[in-house]
């Protein structure tokens, strides 16, 4: 028999009155609790996946986002809802073209090429290995492979 992969829980604020912070970190500790409880890990974290592409899909949909803005522009562009989150209009994503100016230029040139410059001894020093230790034949410098560091996770692709 399936597991519910939501538990209704009275002591929880209700969606409609909107969650704070604190009460959100407090659902996501209790809904953490009870997997561990319970064991329904694999549907917990397929739904989560599931869960975070509806959201961004919603929040890029450009018919939300000017229906929101149109409505905020009603509200003078901000508004505090009941549980005071607010909810403002803003500008995001600006950026600036400098590539007019002569030194600005003459510096991105030099970053370009210090930046290629690390790439390729970057290069080198992962085919050493982390730890092991070699001498450079063109400049006798002594070379040291880079420890590596990483995190385990995990992954999940959901089907299209």
């Amino acid at each position: 028999m399936a597991k519910p992969l939501v538990q209704h829980n009275e002591t929880l604020p209700s969606i409609k009155e909107g969650l704070s912070k604190k009460q959100i970190a407090e659902l996501a500790d209790q809904s953490v609790s009870t997997v561990l409880e319970q064991g329904n890990v694999f549907e917990v974290a397929e739904a989560l996946a599931a869960m975070e592409e509806f959201v961004k899909n919603v929040r890029k949909d450009e018919r939300f986002v000017d229906f929101l803005r149109d409505e905020l522009t009603k509200h003078r562009g901000r508004l505090t809802t009941n549980s005071g989150a607010r909810i403002e209009i803003c500008e995001a994503g600006v950026s600036y073209d400098y590539s007019g100016n002569g030194e600005w230029k003459e510096l991105d040139q030099q970053i370009k090429m210090l930046t290629d410059q690390r790439k390729a001894v970057e290069e080198k020093l992962r085919k050493l290995g982390p730890g092991r230790m070699a001498v450079d034949p063109e400049t006798g410098e002594v070379l040291e492979g880079p420890l590596k560091t990483s995190k385990s996770t995990y992954r999940i692709t959901l089907s299209k």
